[in-house]
């Protein structure tokens, strides 16, 4: 889950977690912008089992800088840092401060723009759709399957990429390449990765896209790391849609994974990487008076090899308020059902948790 491993979001009306700037300096050629959020969590993964009744609580600082400078025939430069600061990490208990994002852009009116760095991958521009819960992930489409921002595997803020967008009319299609990278144990780094995508935006507030990554994964150990071996490769396509208008939004998204999501309960002792394929739903509406409630479910199907077989369901549902457009105040409630998985019997846990965030 997000909060548990280090990787909380801010509220999905701040669009995929990024912060909101505020202008410093601009004039007709140079723009400089500051912002960030401060965060609130406290979260309790399972409720009602005795061995199980921690609440983890975090509070941190997200800070980005950015710049851009219009060049002459259309061409323009950008840049941009964003870090976060943890002032007590639910996974250690001490002060953490990471790096969110860090990429240089240029850019051309009519050619597009070619942007390198820590930034969000072209697999992203798809994916998106279902980034908008607050605590947990969604669990099907695999943004943060990782456990951390999907950087190693490029799903989500990925790590060394170069990456190519062009938007005319409504298309938007978008490429990314990963130079290598450290994965999720010392054991284990990124040999290459890339990923392609195509959208289109209609005029009615609909929105159909695909997307599709590779991620080939060098590991130095012969027994291989929760089921990663040395020469896997992580895949997924995934096709997906969403409906936008006024303060409704729907969205469903469909993912056919090869080694790129973790089987078994979530925040379970084992989480070995299978195939699967996965689809999930999101819808929330904003009202007026500032509420916005919304749910979300998931079904991951399961097909590894040996024992990494059965279904997972998730379902969560929220509710945020706004009591002005930059402080919000949000619950989220979870439930995991797990299904007829590794020869065990079901289960099922329920969860949920507070947020709050404040954009300055």
């Amino acid at each position: 889950m997000k909060l548990k491993l280090s990787a909380l979001l801010i509220p999905a009306a701040l669009l995929a977690g990024q912060a909101s700037a505020y202008t410093l300096y601009e004039d007709e050629q140079n723009k400089l912008d500051v912002g960030g959020v401060f965060v609130l969590d406290a979260f309790q993964p399972i409720w009602g089992e005795d061995d199980v009744d921690e609440v983890f609580s975090a509070s941190r600082t997200i800070l980005n800088i950015g710049f851009e400078r219009q060049l002459q025939n259309g061409w323009s430069l950008d840049a941009k840092l964003e870090w976060d600061q943890f002032l007590n990490n639910p996974t250690s208990g001490r002060d953490n401060f990471r790096n969110r994002l860090g990429y240089f852009t240029v850019a051309n009116e009519e050619m597009g723009s070619l942007r390198f760095g820590k930034q969000w991958s072209a697999y992203h521009d798809v994916a998106r759709y279902m980034d908008n819960l607050l605590i947990i992930d969604p669990d099907a489409t695999p943004i943060y399957s990782e456990g951390t921002d999907g950087g190693f595997a490029a799903t989500g803020r990925g790590d060394n990429l170069v990456a190519y967008r062009y938007s005319n009319n409504g298309l938007n299609v978008s490429a990314h390449y990963g130079f290598t990278s450290n994965g999720e144990t010392s054991e284990v780094k990124r040999d290459y990765n890339y990923a392609a995508s195509a959208s289109y935006d209609l005029e009615s507030g609909v929105s159909l896209g695909v997307a599709y990554l590779e991620n080939k994964v060098k590991v130095d150990n012969i027994a291989g790391v929760n089921g990663l071996e040395d020469g896997d490769k992580q895949t997924a396509l995934t096709l997906g849609g969403q409906y936008v208008a006024g303060g409704l939004k729907v969205a469903a998204v469909y993912t056919k994974g090869e080694n790129i999501h973790k089987a078994g309960l979530q925040g379970g002792p084992r989480m070995e990487w299978a195939d699967a394929d996965a689809v999930d739903v999101y819808a929330h509406y904003a009202m007026d008076s500032g509420f916005r409630p919304y749910v979300y479910a998931s079904h991951v199907d399961f097909d590894g090899e040996g024992d990494l077989t059965g279904d997972r369901q998730v379902y969560a549902l929220g509710l945020s308020y706004a009591f002005t457009p930059k402080t919000i105040l949000s619950f989220e409630a979870k439930r995991n059902e797990l299904n007829e998985f590794s020869g065990t019997s079901s289960r099922t846990d329920n969860g949920g948790g507070f947020n709050f965030a404040y954009v300055f």
